[in-house]
């Protein structure tokens, strides 16, 4: 079924979100839709857009916030309206979200609704309860996770999907073709250098066993607020010839094949693909058990561990056991490699049809 499909999001910067968006788009395409883009550019672009991809930037960033969010709100109304050909908007993320919705009124449209990190830690509880009103007039209503869906009310359940991330595995490949990976003593974690990915827990867990364990080393790739707080503690420890904060990089999952060890230390997640890819990577993976994604993705002590939220001594734990057996960080990686074959690109496309087909 060939359709006009009209993708919508804040920026195409580095994150989750924006590298979801551009992977179905991508697959959309590839399989005889016409897709495009629409970027408010809330941020600098960072994922590059194949040019058979329609791709339509507004930035009105320098206008101060009235101003901005008026002219975001006139620009994708007048888009959605003179698209008669439009068969579904696809929106991704909060903002975007309640703009599209609210520029479709009386327009008729079909819009599905894409939410991506936990509302109740994104939102305030009256800011989460408008959310939902405004909810009422999606089409569809794509999360990622059973603890997700079950944070919305029951007048929304009807028309709410759960879709995982997918893992393109040709993309993921790419990145490491013709290119000698040789494995290091590396314990390897990726994220926004924000409070969200609490990397403050990872680095006092190492500090406490970094001793027992003289020949590995800590690589944190990202960008964010926190780098030079990140890098004061690093220092207070002084470790800064074993924990590297490495800034972002384009070649991810290349970088993950490197390593021995992944960690995931976030306060909360909407799913995390970064761990997904660790999983894929053939990583031994340990993560916090946040809100949401973590637990439906690891099976505690057969494809990877568990840790509470914030709780370095308990990452420490189990960073000692996994730095101490070789045979036990092998069947971690092999199984947690088979575990996410549900999420091949294929797999997830074949939900979002079905959704597209449904409304």
């Amino acid at each position: 079924m060939d359709m006009n499909i009209d993708f919508y999001i804040s920026s195409l910067s580095g994150g989750g979100a924006e590298n979801v968006l551009i992977t179905l788009a991508k697959e959309f395409q590839r399989k005889g839709n016409h897709v495009s883009i629409t970027s408010l550019e809330k941020r600098p672009q960072f994922y590059e857009v194949p040019g058979e991809i329609e791709l339509i930037k507004y930035d009105h960033t320098e206008k101060g916030k009235l101003k901005e969010h008026i002219d975001d709100f006139l620009a994708v109304r007048k888009q959605i309206k003179n698209r008669q050909k439009t068969d579904v908007c696809i929106s991704f993320l909060s903002r975007c979200n309640w703009l599209v919705l609210i520029c479709s009124f009386f327009l008729k449209r079909k819009v599905v609704v894409c939410d991506r990190n936990n509302p109740l830690k994104e939102h305030s509880k009256a800011i989460f309860w408008l959310s939902c009103q405004l909810y009422r007039s999606a089409s569809a209503i794509v999360v990622q996770t059973v603890q997700i869906k079950n944070f919305y009310p029951k007048f929304l359940q009807n028309k709410i999907y759960i879709i995982e991330n997918p893992l393109d595995e040709d993309r993921l490949i790419k990145q490491c073709a013709e290119k000698m990976v040789c494995k290091e003593n590396l314990i390897i974690s990726m994220g926004r250098l924000e409070k969200q990915k609490d990397f403050k827990t990872l680095i006092n867990a190492f500090a406490q066993i970094e001793k027992k364990f003289p020949e590995w080393n800590v690589c944190i790739f990202g960008k964010g607020d926190m780098k030079n707080e990140l890098q004061e503690l690093i220092n207070k420890y002084g470790l800064e010839s074993r924990i590297f904060l490495r800034g972002r990089t384009e070649t991810p999952f290349l970088e993950l094949k490197k390593a021995k060890v992944f960690v995931l230390s976030s306060n909360y997640e909407g799913f995390p693909n970064v761990l997904c890819e660790g999983l894929y990577a053939g990583l031994a993976c340990v993560s916090s058990d946040c809100i949401s994604g973590p637990k439906e993705l690891i099976t505690d002590g057969v494809n990877g561990f568990l840790f509470p939220v914030g709780d370095a001594e308990a990452l420490s734990d189990k960073l000692t056991l996994m730095l101490s057996s070789e045979e036990l960080r092998a069947k971690l990686g092999k199984n947690g490699k088979t575990s996410v074959k549900k999420l091949f690109l294929p797999e997830i496309i074949k939900k979002w049809d079905g959704i597209l087909r449904t409304i």
